[in-house]
């Protein structure tokens, strides 16, 4: 599994890659010839996908996928558990993570809490969480875990002091 593109009309020349796909280019192997760091720093790569101009596929000859579903942030192939005894090679993209901060006086009620919204939600509430805040010692716990959002509860009435970090992560198993 990787990432192969296929020209739509014309040439593309890709700058930050340094290549020129002549047309008909079809399943150019971009994963198989750059490092993740140059793909995800590729941005013209990633207008001409998200455009339409190139088609990217998953596998060599594989379907098309659609183009607001490319992530820039294409980072590794690793291994997924299907449960079945059987693994898949997964496609890791920063859309797995997600992260945040909310500001300390954005807590509220009794106990202090917090709900975050995705932007974009998961596919489901298969994720986990981690908080960090330096300035304030609580015990933090996960409410209403949801493909949208959660919340966020600080466990303590006091107000908080500090900025309150938090990350979200797909669980692959």
């Amino acid at each position: 599994m990787g990432l192969f593109v296929d020209t739509t009309g014309s040439s593309v020349t890709i700058d930050e890659l340094g290549i020129t796909l002549s047309h008909p280019t079809t399943n150019y192997d971009i994963a198989g010839q750059f490092t993740s760091e140059e793909v995800k720093g590729a941005t013209s790569l990633t207008n001409y996908i998200t455009a339409g101009t190139l088609v990217w596929k998953k596998t060599n000859g594989g379907a098309a996928q659609t183009p607001g579903d490319y992530d820039p942030d294409f980072v590794d192939i690793e291994n997924e558990n299907l449960g079945t005894g059987k693994f898949t090679e997964r496609a890791v993209t920063f859309k797995d993570v997600k992260a945040g901060t909310v500001a300390f006086g954005s807590f509220s009620g009794t106990p202090k809490i917090y709900a975050v919204v995705f932007t974009e939600a998961y596919p489901d509430a298969n994720y986990v969480v981690s908080f960090t805040s330096l300035a304030d010692g609580r015990v933090w716990t996960v409410e209403s875990l949801t493909a949208a959002g959660f919340t966020i509860n600080s466990n303590a009435n006091a107000a908080l002091t500090g900025t309150v970090h938090w990350q979200t992560s797909r669980k692959t198993q």
